[in-house]
């Protein structure tokens, strides 16, 4: 789960797009961040590399970077942060398991999670589909208070980081 940025980081990265969006237009247009990545130090970029960089950053498609473009842009997370919801859990899971009823495999719990963006260890897996039925395998209820539970503690440790 992502992190949320402090108030202050999101200052921060406001008073930079200000500073590439010189026309106070709300967005960074190609020509602006052109400009900005041409006073960068190093290899200068050609407009077709900038428009790459702009086309990849541009989520919404309209042709500039917008602030929470920027910010995801920034910190390689979705701005503002997307919580995985039971829709995605059940999504995700109806791949391997379409009915919600059934079970899946510890591989299939590694592709599952994996597809989730999350990262989990072999420990971690082998205790939890264990410590449920012995078989080696998990049920999606199973999985979905896994993933929820899993998701509070990890905000909780990196509070401490």
């Amino acid at each position: 789960m992502a992190r949320k940025l402090s108030p202050e980081e999101i200052q921060v990265f406001k008073e930079l797009f200000d500073s590439y969006d010189t026309d106070k237009g709300g967005n960074i247009s190609v020509e602006e961040f052109a400009k900005v990545m041409s006073q960068s130090p190093g290899k200068q970029p050609t407009e077709a590399e900038v428009q790459q960089i702009i086309k990849e950053v541009d989520l919404d498609g309209d042709g500039t970077i917008n602030f929470n473009e920027f910010i995801t842009m920034m910190t390689g997370q979705p701005y503002p942060p997307v919580e995985k919801t039971e829709v995605d859990y059940a999504k995700a899971w109806k791949q391997f398991e379409p009915s919600l009823d059934g079970s899946i495999t510890q591989s299939q719990l590694r592709q599952l999670v994996a597809e989730l963006g999350e990262t989990i260890g072999d420990v971690e897996i082998d205790q939890l589909v264990n410590n449920i039925d012995g078989e080696g395998k998990i049920t999606f209820r199973d999985f979905e208070t896994f993933m929820k539970n899993r998701s509070v503690v990890d905000e909780i440790v990196k509070g401490y980081q």
